[in-house]
């Protein structure tokens, strides 16, 4: 069966008004709370625009003071990196006359060294300890002493050109991070709304653990020349000490050489005197023995010629002492030849005594003549160790250029 259509639901006139007004009391409402909200919307945009514009230029202030201190540590930082660089490059000179100056020392360490092993070729009484030895062995006390003056200062100024090299690292390594910091930065103070290259990222406000506070970050640059300025002057100081080192040590050795020097030129002096006294006594002897020579040759004469009147006096003895009986008397010739045997035989004894005592007088000449070639074959070795070889090698000695 087909169902009856449903009458639609009829309201009153006063339902209807009652309903207008809800609506348009709705609507009302709506467009109050619209313009109330749209009116708050431009204001939170022009207020937002406000403070980001605010915002951003204080960023970029505070960007180009960033880059102003960057720029001015940097400076700082750099113009004593410079100066650290230049001080490394002095000391390196200083350095390099400590070095020369110890190598200086070599030479004549030998050469002293070879002077006292060839004085002891001397011989017999010329094997003294005289000033030469002296002074040599004080100047080989004087060179090693310098020797350990120089390594031990030439020690020092290495240790300082390490430290040296050690701030100027950190130097060098505050410059290279700022430069890469004031990279950044330019790069960041110069971008803008409108580039291209801008972008969102996750977590970029998040707190850097390891970022340093400003005025750590400028303490570490401060700390960082305040070391290598310190360095600096401790190099100063050093520099001043090795030069005075260089200077004293010179002035220590020119001293001593001289010392040995004139010792030695005394000592050749003294030789040489002695050897010319030895030779000239030496001449006077040689002619005393060629004159005692002669002397005993004449007295051997002497002494011959004595023998024919002696045997003709004791042959007239003998010849007289046949005569028979009574002739055989003492008359004044045979007292005369008894007294001519004695006179003849006193003059042969004095002149075999004289021969005797010129005999040994001339060995006596003979032994000094033998001591004096032999004393002066000695002064001439020590002569020639002393003036050839010692004076000859030291005059290869040169601290000039020290």
């Amino acid at each position: 069966m087909a169902q009856l259509v449903k009458a639609p639901t009829k309201y009153s006139t006063f339902e209807w008004h009652k309903s207008n007004n809800k609506n348009y009391s709705s609507a009302e409402t709506e467009r109050a709370s619209a313009e109330r909200l749209q009116s708050e919307s431009k204001r939170l945009t022009d207020e937002t625009d406000e403070i980001t514009r605010f915002t951003q230029e204080d960023v970029n202030k505070k960007l180009a003071q960033r880059l102003r201190e960057l720029n001015f540590w940097k400076d700082e930082v750099q113009s004593q990196l410079q100066a650290v660089d230049k001080e490394i490059e002095t000391l390196l000179k200083y350095k390099g006359n400590l070095e020369n100056s110890l190598e200086s020392t070599e030479h004549p360490q030998s050469v002293t060294t070879s002077c006292l092993t060839y004085r002891q070729g001397r011989e017999a009484i010329d094997m003294v300890q005289d000033d030469v030895e002296n002074n040599l062995l004080k100047e080989v006390e004087v060179i090693e002493g310098v020797r350990a003056v120089l390594m031990r200062t030439l020690e020092q100024t290495v240790e300082q050109i390490r430290r040296l090299r050690s701030a100027k690292y950190f130097l060098q390594k505050d410059v290279a991070d700022k430069n890469a910091a004031i990279s950044i930065d330019n790069s960041c103070h110069s971008l803008n709304n409108k580039d291209t290259d801008i972008n969102l990222y996750e977590g970029v406000t998040q707190d850097l653990v390891s970022a340093v506070m400003p005025a750590d970050w400028s303490n570490y640059s401060d700390s960082n020349i305040k070391k290598a300025e310190c360095e600096k002057q401790a190099s100063v100081t050093l520099r001043s000490v090795i030069s005075g080192v260089v200077e004293q040590t010179r002035n220590d050795l020119l001293t001593q050489c001289r010392n040995v020097d004139l010792a030695l030129k005394k000592r050749v002096e003294e030789c040489s005197n002695a050897k010319e006294r030895l030779t000239g006594h030496l001449e006077k002897v040689e002619k005393e023995i060629e004159s005692m020579e002669g002397n005993i040759s004449q007295l051997k004469s002497a002494i011959e010629e004595k023998l024919a009147p002696l045997k003709v006096a004791h042959t007239r003895l003998a010849q007289r002492s046949q005569r028979p009986n009574i002739e055989l008397t003492r008359d004044p010739a045979q007292y005369q030849l008894v007294n001519e045997v004695k006179l003849i035989e006193a003059s042969i004894s004095a002149l075999e005594s004289q021969l005797e005592a010129s005999e040994a007088s001339l060995k006596g000449l003979i032994r000094n003549q033998i001591d004096l070639k032999e004393d002066i074959r000695i002064k001439t070795k020590s002569l020639h160790i002393d003036k050839v070889l010692c004076q000859d090698l030291r005059a290869t000695i040169d601290y000039s250029h020290n």
